[in-house]
């Protein structure tokens, strides 16, 4: 009986809490000005053609818009001059010429009151995948739920420093009267034994993506072997006294992406940094909110600014069953 009246009681002042008048005290305090810089985002891509976005630092009671929509960015290519990039509006600038691999450009951003910004990187070489698949299902989590395995290999060339991310997502026909195609979200891949991701001492921090270099392999066949709890499946079951195995919904594509170190840098930065913001994957995760960690600070290679100027190849491929 004890036990339950401490537990009514408890609830009572709990409730209590709850309804009491909060207070809120007003502080004056004198908030150290913004840095006076640019930010300069773009991702470089034989995929697309170039874009930029350009931004300014600003405090948390501006209530203008960061974007900067008056700014001057130009493209800078060994060989050909500079090109300036047509102004699309809410910060956004872009040319109609589409990056190479090998080449270093840079990119510089200028606007009236703020210090020219600018970063160069070079998109790499793309690696390309010599053979792939996914197994399904291949073991289970410990919520007793269906695990499936992809399997990736590729050759990693040799005598040079090469950095790499890998992603995987199901993609499946609308459903009907609709077309086109649902993409799902990325999956959580869970690559433990694997030497060269177990290097890169991400795990903890729960990335999105895997994001390693070939240190430990340079030069060599590589092989990833990572598991992943596929968003929907079908099958299970017996129809008309036959098993019917479960599968996962639609088709498994896997993204090899070859990164150049900047691009690696920045993504090793910003998986600490959403992992401490307490934004852990859809939802975002209790613990992990109360518990926050120490602030991140982002890697930027631009100069007299921030932000990032990357580059990146990259090959989909569909994964087929085995």
């Amino acid at each position: 009986m004890s036990v339950r009246y401490t537990t009514v009681r408890l609830s009572v002042i709990a409730g209590l809490i709850l309804v009491l008048p909060g207070c809120v005290d007003e502080i004056s305090a004198d908030l150290p000005a913004p840095p006076n810089v640019l930010v300069m985002n773009s991702i470089l891509t034989p995929d697309s053609v170039f874009r930029v976005q350009v931004s300014r630092v600003t405090s948390t009671v501006d209530s203008s818009s960061r974007l900067l929509s008056s700014a001057r960015v130009y493209l800078l290519t060994p060989g050909r001059g500079e090109e300036l990039l047509r102004n699309q509006g809410r910060g956004l600038y872009a040319s109609p010429n589409r990056p190479a691999s090998g080449v270093p450009y840079t990119l510089r951003a200028e606007a009236d009151g703020y210090p020219d910004a600018s970063a160069t990187d070079t998109v790499p070489a793309a690696v390309y995948i010599r053979e792939g698949w996914h197994s399904y299902p291949t073991g289970t989590n410990r919520d007793n739920e269906l695990l499936g395995t992809i399997v990736v290999r590729f050759d990693d060339p040799a005598q040079t420093a090469n950095f790499y991310e890998i992603t995987a997502y199901q993609q499946q026909a609308g459903g009907q009267g609709q077309g086109g195609y649902n993409r799902s979200q990325d999956f959580v891949l869970d690559a433990r034994g694997n030497a060269a991701l177990a290097a890169e001492g991400d795990a903890e921090f729960n990335p999105g993506s895997l994001v390693f270099s070939d240190k430990l392999f340079n030069g060599q066949a590589f092989e990833l072997r990572a598991s992943f709890a596929p968003f929907s499946r079908s099958g299970g079951g017996i129809l008309n006294g036959v098993p019917i195995p479960p599968r996962v919904s639609g088709d498994v594509y896997v993204v090899l992406r070859s990164v150049s170190r900047a691009y690696y840098q920045y993504r090793k930065s910003w998986t600490r940094h959403f992992y401490n913001q307490g934004t852990k994957g859809p939802g975002g995760d209790l613990n992990q909110l109360l518990f926050l960690g120490d602030p991140t600070r982002m890697y930027s290679n631009v100069d007299m600014g921030y932000g990032v100027v990357v580059g990146r190849a990259q090959e989909v491929r569909m994964l087929p069953v085995r």
